[in-house]
């Protein structure tokens, strides 16, 4: 009844152009990580409704279409105004697989663009992810949070078969470049290791940042978005230097949101994490949306 209710609000506000009212001029940052045919990955307790069926992921984006205009996020970050109109963005974090085979056909076909955050130690070295060990309890991988990156990376070399489970999971440079050529996508930085870049020391988390970004650099130039999402969120405000003499512009948290133009307060701008709950109802995002003011 609750949700019912919820949807039933968000439709009216819609309806009476409340969206445009109170987005008009910033940006509604969408993010996705995995786009896939059926449910989650058994494989996977960390990425657990964290995927969007394709139906849900296409019925969503063509609802933002109809009511928000659709923006590249480099575009948006070199723009000296905010947009006249209510807009939104669409992300992709970590570079799985299914982006390229199930995410870019929908968004080439409704012709919206989109930025994939790349962390590049999947792509370059077929490394997984450090929740992708096997066996993980929910409990397990909040602790891994907070272990040093670098006790993880001994965990995943003692773990071999996992690699090879995993190598399949991840785009390669030649999907990566192919997307880039449509003019529709772009790729920002999302670290190399998808270490949690506040618990390594300044150097280590710059020095990750940096190795990532130039990976890209040089296997992508044509198709980049000079941005960073911060892994898991996590910020930290002292590497903002670091990130711009990079040639990074801004940067991502997790907080739920709209942006307005960047200024002082772009080295954490909003996002809106999408799942499949949020993904299957569309109609939701409207009161979300309103909560987030």
């Amino acid at each position: 009844m609750r949700t019912i209710l919820k949807a039933t609000v968000a439709r009216a506000y819609a309806a009476a152009g409340g969206l445009r009212r109170l987005h008009g001029g910033r940006l509604v940052v969408l993010t996705f990580h995995r786009v896939r045919p059926g449910g989650d990955d058994p494989r996977e307790r960390a990425m657990r409704n964290l995927d969007a069926p394709v139906p849900d992921f296409r019925r969503l984006l063509a609802w933002m279409r109809d009511r928000y205009e659709p923006l590249a996020l480099r575009d948006w970050i070199g723009r000296a105004e905010p947009p006249a109109r209510a807009s939104f963005a669409v992300t992709f974090d970590d570079g799985w697989i299914d982006n390229y085979e199930h995410a870019f056909p929908v968004l080439r076909e409704l012709g919206i663009p989109a930025t994939i955050f790349l962390a590049t130690g999947a792509i370059e070295d077929r490394v997984p992810f450090w929740w992708q060990m096997p066996g993980l309890t929910d409990a397990e991988i909040e602790q891994l949070k907070r272990r040093p990156h670098r006790w993880i990376e001994a965990q995943l070399a003692a773990h071999p078969d996992v690699r090879k489970t995993h190598a399949a999971d991840f785009l390669t440079w030649d999907q990566i470049r192919e997307m880039g050529r449509s003019g529709l996508i772009h790729f920002g930085a999302h670290g190399h290791c998808h270490a949690l870049l506040d618990l390594l020391a300044r150097d280590e988390a710059a020095a990750d940042v940096r190795r990532c970004w130039d990976l890209l650099n040089a296997r992508v130039p044509e198709a980049l978005a000079p941005l960073l999402a911060w892994p898991n969120g996590n910020a930290r405000g002292d590497l903002a230097a670091d990130l711009e003499g990079m040639g990074l512009r801004a940067a991502f948290g997790t907080a739920r949101g709209a942006a307005v133009a960047p200024g002082a307060a772009r080295w954490n701008l909003p996002r809106n994490n999408v799942d499949r709950n949020v993904a299957c109802r569309p109609g939701l995002w409207p009161w979300m949306l309103m909560r987030a003011r």
